[in-house]
């Protein structure tokens, strides 16, 4: 074989090489990385607890133990029980009044403070009396008027009227058929003077005040019962 047929087929086996080093994946080639790690991730939520509170008697939201937990229906049913606001009041003499603490327990402001009236019904009072002697037409839940009065802790000081005449004002005005225990049925804004409505760690204090003042005759609160519930709401 000839020197020039000799250096031919050495270049040929050459290049045969190098395509099969290429084919097979052999050889070194640059390759760039870069990374960072942000570690310890983790989500948590803060607390609304809703304190109720009349004299000694405070019931708690959180107390509530079920499906629809942080919702105390304050009969004992489904958490601690709840203070009667009206025991057997007597709205004979004219408008009947109760003092309520309402405190955020929690740890997140709540943006809003709501209350409802529920199941309001007029009846006789026979379970006390032992007749079922009435007199005129009943008294409908829209004839007794109401007002939410927010005041200082001595149930005293006027703040701001919050539900009733005059709410968006410092003293709510006489009750009226505006606000009545028929109205506020589905949960209703109360009125505050200042954002939050009751921060974490706060307290407003109330005085509720109903008042038969719609009721045509008198006669007719006679050997009458009215019942209904209130509801206290707080959402962030």
């Amino acid at each position: 074989m000839s020197r020039k047929r000799v250096k031919q087929y050495l270049m040929l086996l050459m290049a045969l090489g190098v395509v099969a080093v290429a084919m097979t994946g052999g050889g070194t080639f640059a390759s760039f990385d870069a990374q960072v790690t942000n570690p310890g991730n983790t989500f948590v939520a803060g607390t609304l607890f809703l304190h109720d509170t009349n004299g000694t008697t405070t019931c708690t939201s959180e107390s509530a133990q079920s499906a629809t937990f942080n919702y105390n229906p304050g009969d004992g049913s489904n958490g601690d029980n709840c203070a009667v606001l009206f025991n057997g009041a007597d709205l004979s003499s004219g408008p009947v009044t109760a003092d309520l603490e309402l405190s955020n327990a929690g740890t997140i402001d709540a943006s809003q403070l709501k209350f409802s009236v529920d199941g309001c019904t007029v009846g006789d009072n026979s379970a006390n009396t032992g007749t079922t002697t009435t007199f005129g037409a009943a008294p409908t839940c829209g004839d007794l008027y109401m007002t939410v009065q927010e005041t200082q802790s001595d149930y005293s000081t006027k703040v701001w009227c919050a539900y009733g005449p005059g709410a968006g004002t410092a003293n709510c005005g006489a009750p009226d058929n505006t606000a009545t225990l028929a109205d506020p049925t589905s949960l209703t804004s109360l009125d505050v003077d200042s954002s939050p409505a009751l921060a974490a760690g706060a307290a407003r204090y109330y005085v509720i005040t109903i008042d038969p003042a719609g009721v045509s005759s008198g006669n007719q609160l006679q050997n009458r019962s009215v019942s209904f519930g209130l509801t206290w709401n707080i959402a962030q």
